[in-house]
């Protein structure tokens, strides 16, 4: 059996979450401890973080997402639906776009 067009695009994919994972980290050390901007790119961090290693969304309680802060099921959401978007595209990007948290206020 020869590996499919998606077993040799998966290392692309990849390499693009681990670049999100660093851009959310260095956003991150941007913003005060407790700025919801902060909580945001923790959430992305999250969300990229569960593609990198499966076993961390396997082990998690089914409703843990909903007793975090809304910054981060905001960033966590954001970034999941990119990176879902990325997996099924035709070809991935070799870059996913840092996204931005929503304007408070």
């Amino acid at each position: 059996m020869s590996p499919s067009l998606h077993d040799y695009q998966r290392p692309i994919l990849l390499a693009a979450v681990r670049g999100l994972v660093e851009a959310a980290r260095l956003e991150r050390g941007l913003w005060p401890a407790r700025a919801p901007e902060r909580r945001f790119y923790l959430g992305v961090d999250a969300a990229a973080q569960e593609v990198l290693h499966p076993e961390l969304g396997s082990s998690r309680e089914p409703d843990w997402l909903d007793r975090e802060q809304p910054a981060f099921r905001e960033g966590y959401l954001e970034a999941s639906l990119l990176i879902a978007t990325a997996a099924t595209a035709d070809e991935p990007p070799l870059r996913l776009a840092l996204p931005s948290p929503s304007p408070v206020g």
